[in-house]
């Protein structure tokens, strides 16, 4: 740039011509690292524990910001795809929960025809309630520590939808202003493509919507929030793990493995880089008579395959290595040229610990492990999976309290809908009227949900022996320690034997039939054995039944 000179020394102009391209370089490199700062803001906030993280966003100092998610939840996602020490992790916990399957079921006839439509709609099946549905949120919950489950119901049949919303679209959560921990609208902001119905052109769309709570009950209802819709109809039911109290998202449970997983690879990377550039040279070749026998020896080794007439191929394998005086030849040696590969367990370990699953396990070296201490050293790995299954076990019977409630708003189920002393809603099924016991006739209908989840550990020698050192006291007679069905349902639960109720029926049918009264055997057939020694025969027949099982 030049300046048209308007008087004054050429000098003085020259002057401020160089002030200002320095004051442009200036401008320039502030431009750059403005650039460079905001690039490195997710950086920083990922390794914020190197100087005692806080939020560089948001609304408290409690929690990483809503970016600060996203950008770990991206992380997460590629990791679980690409490296296996946390892909392993991952599905190895979502196998142990969910491998064996769930059974579901509620108590009351009445109320698990209900429950059982919701779980056998195919729209439902495919969300949540199928085996692979299941084994996906389980997965999903341990990269991105958040599931958001939304409700469509149907107001006038009372059937219940379910389906979520991805962790990426709920930007926000309100709570209550006088209680930080009672939530009450998600913020949700997603962008939708396709054909235009009207026009029949692509389009891509951004829309915004809030989602009430599922537990929030309030009297006044707007339709929207500034200018965004309030859809009341869809409630959601946030599930969160590994936050703390005053957090409003939970953070990937993986988050702590991620750079000792990277660090793994790397290691094992730079091992492989080592050895492919050992690789390029087999034999070490040392001959004397300087840059002379250097040129000799090479002459006499290289090939002549470039000219088209090789004249000088390789020798076979097996060949004989015949030299001269001062002529050596020998195999490169490469032993000790990296650090060996054990150094890179500390790594390995690092990931074991962050995930809570044992190294035999995120490797498939069974010589980090033995069947002599599996038992004792990995309890506290069973107990983080029995925990996770008493977790879900809590949501699936929370969003069938849902199912039910909405049945009985819709009069598919019978009951009634009333406030409790904070003004919520509180539905309660009618009298079980149709009860058999007269005790139960006075109180409302059984609501409750049985989640059942198979042992994880079938070790069923173990426990038939505990059940049959319990009753026969290690074999010595019958001591009438376990009652007789009791006993009976006990070893066909450790069989692992199906519909074990229709069985206990068959084998112990219900009291109200007739039977001969005391001391009155039936017409034509001997006198009955005492209770104790028909009691003793059954487990003897039984301890005989269960051994011949364990032998096959």
């Amino acid at each position: 740039m030049r300046l048209p000179f308007t008087g004054g020394s050429k000098q003085a102009l020259l002057e401020a011509q160089s002030e200002i391209e320095n004051l442009r370089t200036d401008l320039a490199i502030r431009d750059g690292n403005m650039g460079l700062f905001q690039e490195r803001l997710a950086e920083l906030e990922l390794s914020l524990e190197d100087e005692g993280w806080q939020l560089l966003g948001g609304a408290t100092g409690q929690e990483f910001s809503r970016q600060g998610l996203t950008i770990i939840n991206g992380l997460v996602r590629l990791y679980f795809l690409k490296n296996p020490l946390i892909r392993r992790a991952i599905l190895t916990q979502t196998q142990y929960v969910f491998g064996q399957g769930v059974n579901i079921t509620a108590k009351h006839a009445v109320v698990n025809e209900v429950v059982q439509e919701f779980l056998d709609d195919l729209k439902n099946r495919a969300e949540l309630t199928e085996h692979q549905a299941l084994m996906i949120k389980e997965t999903e919950l341990q990269c991105f520590a958040n599931l958001f489950f939304v409700f469509f119901v149907n107001q006038y049949k009372g059937n219940v939808r379910v389906r979520t919303i991805p962790m990426d679209q709920i930007t926000e959560i309100i709570t209550n202003p006088e209680d930080s921990k009672d939530p009450w609208y998600y913020k949700r902001e997603w962008m939708s493509s396709g054909i235009n119905a009207e026009t029949g052109q692509y389009a891509v769309e951004m829309f915004s919507a809030y989602y009430p709570d599922w537990r929030f009950s309030s009297t006044v209802r707007p339709k929207t929030i500034g200018s965004i819709e309030v859809r009341w109809d869809e409630p959601v039911y946030h599930v969160a793990v590994n936050r703390l109290s005053d957090m409003r998202f939970g953070v990937s449970e993986v988050y702590s493995a991620l750079d000792w997983s990277r660090a793994y690879k790397e290691f094992l990377e730079n091992r492989a880089t080592v050895f492919k550039a050992l690789a390029r040279f087999a034999w070490n070749l040392t001959t004397k008579g300087g840059a002379v026998g250097v040129a000799a020896a090479k002459a006499k080794l290289s090939t002549t395959l470039a000219t088209g007439n090789e004249t000088n191929p390789a020798p076979a394998t097996g060949s004989t290595f015949i030299g001269t005086e001062g002529l050596k030849m020998e195999p490169l040696k490469t032993a000790g040229a990296t650090a060996p590969a054990e150094e890179g367990r500390a790594f390995r370990l690092m990931v074991s610990s962050a995930t809570g699953i044992f190294e035999h396990y995120l490797t498939g070296d069974p010589s980090t492990g033995n069947l002599a201490t599996a038992k004792a050293m990995e309890l506290p790995m069973l107990m983080m999976f029995r925990d996770r299954q008493q977790l879900w076990a809590s949501v699936l019977t929370e969003i069938l309290n849902f199912v039910i409630d909405e049945a009985v708003r819709a009069g598919r189920l019978p009951g009634t809908v009333g406030k409790n002393v904070y003004g919520e809603d509180v539905v309660t099924l009618a009298l079980d009227k149709d009860n058999e016991n007269e005790e139960l006739r006075e109180k409302p209908i059984c609501r409750d949900i049985e989640v059942e989840f198979p042992n994880i550990l079938s070790d069923v020698e173990t426990r038939m022996a505990a059940i049959v050192a319990g009753a026969t006291l290690d074999g010595k007679p019958a001591a009438g320690t376990i009652e007789e069905k009791l006993l009976t349902r006990l070893i066909l639960e450790a069989l692992g034997i199906d519909d074990i109720d229709a069985i206990l029926t068959e084998m112990f049918p219900p009291e109200d039939e007739e039977k001969p009264g005391p001391g009155e055997p039936p017409e034509g057939e001997p006198e009955e054995e005492p209770p104790e020694a028909q009691f003793a025969s059954a487990v003897r027949s039984l301890e005989l039944a269960v051994r011949l099982v364990l032998t096959k």
